[in-house]
């Protein structure tokens, strides 16, 4: 038997046998084998499973000709193409090398070498280990200034001086920046003015049924002097409330906005003349309470000396009372509540003077 051109295919085992007439005795068969030497094919390298942090991976070598059958071993580089060893718990069975929980370090070169008795072939594989899609995420962080309600978009803010309380400072001009204020504080309603007078009105009410024209003036002195003729009452009663008319409408819902208290006034006296009938029975229907008063100053200018020298003689506590009754009619409306709303003061100061 003569074979030609053999290729892996051919080996296998051949047997012969022989045949002699009438001849049985001896060996009448032999058996051969036939092994066709094939060196190992370029092997195939590839990689099983994602290469990410903290993965298993298995690297794969496998040749598809090869006889006898190959054998297969593996070796690995660094990135700096430096011989190393391999990670822990590294296994390796069949040309599978198993690696596990992988890192940016286990990244490198890997090599696989098939070889028999005829011959060898290897191939090699790049191992680069990159983080997982979530290490790829960025995360924003913003800070942000919580501003006011309806306060305007562009603001600056100092760390040296602290602005005054209630303001804004502006990147406009001083000027602008009133007017931004302003433009802010719809309700602002400048009211001292009126309350100035308001107050002077009331005083003057007073004293005059009371006496005389000079008493009037020594209380609109003592008004004055309390405050030394600034308005700085007015002044801090703004800042206060923010330039707004809230300390009025806190009055009127204090006051539940209406006449209540005049109408209490009257319920208290029974909406009659009781009060002044109290007032007389108090004083003895005399001139006992004038005489009073008279005895006390000794009826002279004492009062009005001594309440020049205790306020210093200037008009600060007119202006005390404007700002007391935070520029609304209060203080006279106070006063018209106090007697009742009617003239039953002054008819009765009259009566006796």
């Amino acid at each position: 038997l003569r074979l030609t051109k053999v290729t892996v295919e051919d080996s296998r085992s051949y047997q012969c046998s022989v045949n002699i007439y009438n001849d049985d005795e001896g060996t009448l068969a032999a058996t051969t084998s036939l092994l066709v030497l094939v060196a190992p094919s370029t092997p195939i390298c590839g990689i099983q499973g994602t290469a990410e942090y903290f993965q298993d991976i298995k690297l794969t070598c496998k040749s598809n000709e090869g006889s006898p059958a190959p054998t297969y071993s593996w070796k690995t580089y660094s990135t700096q193409n430096m011989a190393r060893p391999f990670p822990p718990k590294t296994t390796e069975k069949d040309g599978v090398l198993s690696l596990f929980n992988v890192t940016r370090e286990t990244s490198g070169f890997f090599v696989c070498t098939s070889e028999n008795r005829i011959g060898s072939a290897s191939c090699n594989l790049t191992l680069v280990v990159e983080p997982r899609e979530s290490f790829n995420t960025i995360y924003l962080l913003h800070c942000l200034q919580k501003t006011t309600a309806h306060s305007p978009e562009e603001m600056e803010f100092h760390d040296k001086e602290e602005p005054e309380a209630g303001t804004l400072q502006y990147r406009d001009d001083k000027a602008n920046s009133e007017k931004k204020q302003a433009d802010r504080y719809e309700d602002k309603d400048v009211v001292p003015e009126i309350s100035h007078n308001n107050s002077y009105i009331s005083s003057k009410e007073k004293y005059d049924g009371r006496g005389s024209d000079i008493e009037s003036q020594r209380y609109q002195d003592d008004q004055r002097d309390r405050y030394r003729g600034s308005r700085d009452r007015l002044d801090d009663q703004r800042d206060r409330y923010g330039g707004s008319r809230d300390r009025l409408d806190d009055r009127y819902d204090n006051y539940r906005g209406s006449r209540d208290r005049l109408d209490d006034q009257r319920d208290r006296y029974g909406g009659s003349r009781d009060r002044l009938d109290d007032q007389r029975d108090r004083n003895g229907g005399s001139r006992d309470r004038l005489d009073d008063q008279r005895d006390r100053y000794s009826g002279s200018r004492d009062r009005l000396d001594d309440q020049r020298d205790r306020y210093g003689g200037s008009r600060d506590r007119l202006d005390d009372h404007s700002d007391r009754y935070r520029s609304s009619r209060d203080n006279l409306n106070d006063h018209n509540n106090h007697y009742g709303g009617s003239r039953d003061r002054l008819d009765y100061d009259r009566r006796y003077d």
